[in-house]
């Protein structure tokens, strides 16, 4: 089951997810591997996923990123991923750019267009607290991005300008739930895709895909499982998206994910 992290699994507001752990806990008694997909980077998610207990593959930094923990697939099946890279524990995927040349094409635009913005790179760790209400520690893993940068500060009049100068020199702009993501044209879907390729043929063709979010940036992981599902936004409302046979959850963040659950388990 892949899923979202922000307004999905966790509040969007308080950033708790206690209701969620308690699900998880399900899920493992069922076999059923749980994937966060999600704009958070490889710190953030670890974080989570070590108070969860989770040793499930995850994709950072909107699918910049698979990150595999080591042994998890057979190495038969790491075969089919072709280029990937060992660091630590983990094996890498990558599908995204280098950070740094992300921030530089966004420095042209900034100087050229005369644009004002400020993303985590342009800001200390006291700012970034500021402006999103993380603890000090949880906003030095929110700034560790490897493969793209997250805009925090912008007019919003001059989103659509800003979005159209980064498309034309190669970079693509994500709207999260509160901020803006700046990849060199990854997204959620492509990651999502080049894995369940890889639990296929570690498990067979019998797989079946579950996806849970909650905003447009999960659209294209959404595109690529069997079964797409949709929580309500904090307005009680569902995202608009053009996906075929989605499911719109009843229930906010956690509570929404919680009738997911519910969900899959009546289709197993």
């Amino acid at each position: 089951m892949f899923t979202d992290i922000d307004g999905t699994l966790t509040n969007i507001i308080t950033g708790r997810y206690e209701i969620s752990k308690g699900l998880i806990r399900q899920l493992k008694n069922h076999i059923i591997p749980v994937v966060f997909c999600s704009a958070k980077t490889l710190a953030e998610q670890e974080k989570i996923r070590q108070d969860m207990g989770l040793r499930e593959p995850f994709i950072i930094e909107n699918g910049a990123a698979i990150i595999i923990p080591e042994y998890y697939f057979a190495r038969s099946t790491l075969l089919l991923a072709k280029n990937y890279k060992k660091f630590g524990n983990y094996i890498i995927i990558e599908l995204g750019k280098p950070a740094y040349l992300i921030r530089r094409k966004l420095n042209v635009i900034r100087r050229k267009y005369k644009i004002e913005f400020k993303g985590v790179a342009d800001m200390s760790l006291n700012e970034l607290s500021s402006i999103t209400g993380l603890r000090p520690s949880d906003a030095r893993r929110m700034a560790d991005r490897k493969y793209g940068e997250t805009i925090l500060l912008i007019k919003k009049n001059e989103v659509p300008t800003f979005a159209r100068r980064a498309r034309w020199i190669g970079l693509k702009v994500i709207h999260g739930g509160q901020f803006l993501d700046v990849t060199a044209g990854n997204d959620k879907g492509k990651a999502v895709k080049r894995l369940v390729r890889l639990f296929r043929k570690e498990d067979g063709d019998k797989v079946i895909s579950y996806g849970i979010g909650d905003s447009p940036n999960d659209t294209p992981m959404l595109h690529n499982v069997d079964v797409p599902m949709l929580v309500q936004t904090p307005e009680k409302s569902w995202s608009a998206m053009k996906i075929k046979r989605i499911i719109n959850l009843d229930g906010i963040g956690p509570q929404g994910w919680k009738n997911a659950l519910d969900t899959i388990l009546k289709t197993r």
